[in-house]
């Protein structure tokens, strides 16, 4: 949709992402549509993880029996009877791995036939986090696209007055770098600069401190972190 998500497809999008059944790519380009839906608030998957909580209580742990595995070997095996649905089944296998094979060829002959090279776009990766504090406290996510240098920030919670919030990318060495004020609204925008672009790196920690506006960007924060997480490459 040109103005964002529908509603359906927001509270979706929210649920997948609150039951953890979304991973790799998938939850990348899950997070990227909410993030580019000027409707989404990071509560609606916060109220979906509240909704299906008491769903663990009911959870009881089942120890599978010593005999399951060695029954799985058995029937992969062969010791299964010869229902024709099984027969079916290799002979299905079977041709599907033919097919396999003859497409793996006709690939090779493709890319070593002499002036036809291919191209082989790799996926640009895109750098998410998402920055908590206290229980109930305020929420940022975060998506950086290290093509661009671009960093957008969706925060919750985030109250701004006579401080306001601050963005620090911390990498491997400890040491905070400051990437600027931010807002507190539906969305903020920083453009990363070139020499601090390195560090925005699988495992670096983005911090939020509420900071005074005056001599901004500052050299160190004055006060304790009130959400920070770490960056993951997807």
């Amino acid at each position: 949709m040109a103005d964002g998500l529908s509603p359906e497809e927001r509270d979706t999008i929210a649920a997948e992402l609150a039951l953890g059944v979304l991973d790799g790519a998938a939850r990348a380009a899950a997070l990227r549509r909410l993030m580019a839906d000027p409707d989404f608030s990071p509560d609606m998957i916060d109220a979906w993880e509240r909704r299906l909580a008491p769903l663990y209580d009911d959870y009881v742990a089942v120890t599978p029996p010593e005999t399951l595995w060695p029954g799985i070997e058995t029937a992969v095996a062969g010791g299964l009877p010869a229902h024709p649905a099984l027969r079916q089944l290799r002979w299905w296998r079977a041709g599907a791995l033919a097919s396999a094979a003859v497409a793996a060829s006709l690939a090779l002959i493709v890319l070593l036939r002499p002036g036809a090279p291919v191209a082989i776009q790799q996926p640009a990766q895109v750098a998410m986090a998402q920055m908590v504090g206290e229980p109930d406290g305020p929420m940022i996510l975060a998506r950086y696209d290290p093509t661009s240098g671009g960093l957008v920030l969706r925060p919750t919670g985030v109250a701004s007055g006579r401080l306001a919030p601050e963005l620090w990318i911390i990498p491997a060495d400890g040491k905070p770098r400051s990437l600027g004020l931010i807002g507190g609204g539906a969305e903020s925008r920083i453009a990363v600069a070139p020499s601090y672009r390195r560090f925005m790196a699988e495992g670096a920690t983005l911090a939020v401190t509420m900071e005074s506006m005056a001599g901004a960007p500052h050299d160190a924060p004055s006060s304790a972190p009130i959400a920070a997480g770490k960056i993951s490459l997807f």
